[in-house]
């Protein structure tokens, strides 16, 4: 089993920040521009970005992503201030070492495009106070190996053998048992649980693994949806979204790497789970809106603008502005909320905001890594030079 650790030394959790409004930037409309790509372009494989486009390593910055979009993404809304852990960068290169380890990254390309994807950032983003840094190394090697199975089966052809495949990862999680053949994945998943089970969290394994049922069936709907190359109904993707963007694993891994214990009367409450509901769907949009581009280019059918433009026979652009209006309006509503929460106890009380504070983290950080990573950003055109 593959261990990850972070030296403690230098990797104290700054503190968090007051929550507190900012004024929105003005935004400048959508540029305009042929949004499908020709036939022959390569649909992206394997790792977060095509391997044959990967650049220079010391081009880390947001530009090398955002130069290569032509379409210009809009302010998204966010009213919380952004913090990252200070263990981010070392977390980032553990949990890229163990993709190695595990065979999820096959050679030097792989691993370049893994450094791009800044993961450790995104997790650093999403848990800035953490003081539990095993829970935090989970978490990001959790958060690789998501968005890793995500194009994984966006390359399984049809809905019958991603359920197939799936079900197997899945029992690997909840029994522990090897898997019946060689696989990267089912082997992260297995060293995942072990790791897990060292936390010695009650029902962990088992929480974790119905979050898991949840999204591979969410997994095989949009397969579904890709094989017919029909764009879901709204009310359908909107479902399936809130479960596939991977935001309820984030929830509960919070809990670890904070330290939070919430008992299920304030976990299950009603405002607490539209807090949640929320939250992923902010998420959703935004990933949507970030990776429209390089999700037509390679024929991809489950996106909210895509859904959009069906479902309410508007253009490219309309569609968009109507995206970034809902994720608006979803992102004042979850903050109006938040600040409403029933009062359970005053010890409830103070867990229950430790637990929101990780919710908005998660929903201010996801915005800014969008900005760093290259895991959204589309594949530069053949002939087309990558600008730093």
């Amino acid at each position: 089993m593959a261990k990850s650790s972070v030296q403690s030394a230098a990797c104290a959790p700054a503190p968090r920040s007051e929550l507190r409004l900012t004024r929105r930037d003005s935004r400048d409309p959508p540029q305009k521009r042929p949004l499908v790509t020709s036939a022959a372009d390569l649909p992206v494989h394997d790792a977060y970005c095509e391997p044959g486009a990967v650049h220079p390593a010391s081009s880390l910055s947001s530009s090398s992503a955002s130069s290569r979009r032509r379409v210009k993404i809009p302010d998204l809304y966010c009213p919380f201030d952004p913090a990252v852990h200070p263990a981010a960068a070392a977390v980032h290169m553990q949990s890229v070492a163990w993709a190695r380890a595990m065979g999820l990254a096959r050679d030097d390309l792989h691993v370049q495009a893994l450094h791009k994807s800044r993961v450790g950032w995104l997790v650093g983003r999403a848990f800035p106070v953490a003081d539990d840094l095993p829970a935090l190394q989970i978490a990001a090697d959790w958060t690789t190996l998501f968005c890793l199975i995500d194009n994984h089966i966006e390359n399984i052809r049809g809905p019958a053998l991603s359920h197939v495949y799936l079900r197997g990862l899945l029992a690997v999680f909840r029994t522990g048992a090897a898997p019946l053949i060689a696989d990267p994945f089912a082997q992260a998943f297995r060293d995942l649980r072990e790791r897990m089970l060292e936390v010695d969290v009650p029902a962990w394994i088992e929480r974790f693994g119905d979050q898991l049922e949840r999204l591979f069936c969410a997994f095989v709907d949009e397969a579904k949806y890709r094989v017919l190359e029909a764009v879901p109904e709204l009310v359908k993707y909107r479902k399936m979204r809130e479960v596939s963007v991977g935001l309820y694993f984030g929830f509960r891994l919070g809990e670890l790497t904070d330290g939070i214990h919430l008992p299920s009367q304030v976990r299950e409450h009603a405002d607490v789970r539209n807090l949640e509901s929320k939250a992923a769907y902010i998420v959703g949009l935004a990933n949507d809106i970030y990776t429209v581009e390089k999700e037509m280019a390679k024929g991809e059918v489950n996106n909210m603008v895509l859904v959009l433009m069906q479902e309410e026979s508007i253009d490219f652009e309309g569609a968009m502005r109507r995206a970034v209006e809902m994720h608006d309006a979803e992102t004042r509503e979850f903050a109006a909320l938040a600040a409403a929460l029933p009062s359970f106890s005053p010890e409830l009380d103070l867990e229950l905001r430790r637990y929101i504070e990780i919710l908005t983290s998660i929903v201010c950080g996801h915005n800014r890594w969008a900005d760093e990573t290259d895991r959204y950003a589309p594949r530069a055109p053949k002939g087309e030079p990558t600008r730093a």
